[in-house]
């Protein structure tokens, strides 16, 4: 996306380190640009194929927490390849997170979301939680995606689910 719950994530949480992965270029160095302005030193973002990173650069056992907000839903079923979550994209992230790691879903489609539920909880390490957003700024207000303070403005439904890998 364009980077503010990334950047407001990372001010709000100075002890966590944050890694954005974005397919774009040109949104990744718009997003680095926000970070050089704003400076925050626990952030870099990166212009890359996600499954490309999970399968060769991302360590096992190594990350705490996938905010995976608002893929792309790619509608026309020629482009269904192109979506994120796809053949052993969902095994790849289990195989990286620490036990007790999250992975954190929000989307306005609904049959994407039914498919994407379906395809982690057929991972065994993963286990379904109830969860909505409860990230909070200094102000006490959510930190929202762009997309996601448009959908709730619009007045659009929002589908949320969590999971975490068994210790």
């Amino acid at each position: 996306g364009k980077g503010s719950f990334l950047l407001a994530a990372a001010q709000c949480t100075p002890d966590s380190n944050f890694f954005g992965v974005e397919f774009s270029r040109r949104r990744a160095y718009r997003i680095a640009q926000l970070i050089e302005r704003d400076r925050p030193d626990n952030v870099i973002v990166i212009a890359a194929d996600i499954n490309c990173l999970l399968k060769t650069l991302i360590r096992p056992v190594s990350v705490a927490t996938y905010h995976l907000y608002f893929p792309d839903p790619w509608w026309k079923r020629r482009h269904h390849r192109r979506r994120l979550f796809r053949a052993n994209f969902t095994q790849n992230l289990a195989r990286t997170l620490v036990p007790g790691g999250k992975i954190l879903l929000a989307t306005d489609v609904h049959d994407y979301f039914v498919e994407i539920v379906r395809q982690l909880a057929a991972v065994p390490a993963l286990v379904q939680f109830p969860w909505q957003r409860d990230q909070t700024n200094d102000n006490g207000k959510l930190i929202l995606t762009d997309f996601e303070r448009q959908f709730t403005d619009e007045g659009k439904p929002i589908y949320y689910a969590g999971f975490t890998k068994d210790s």
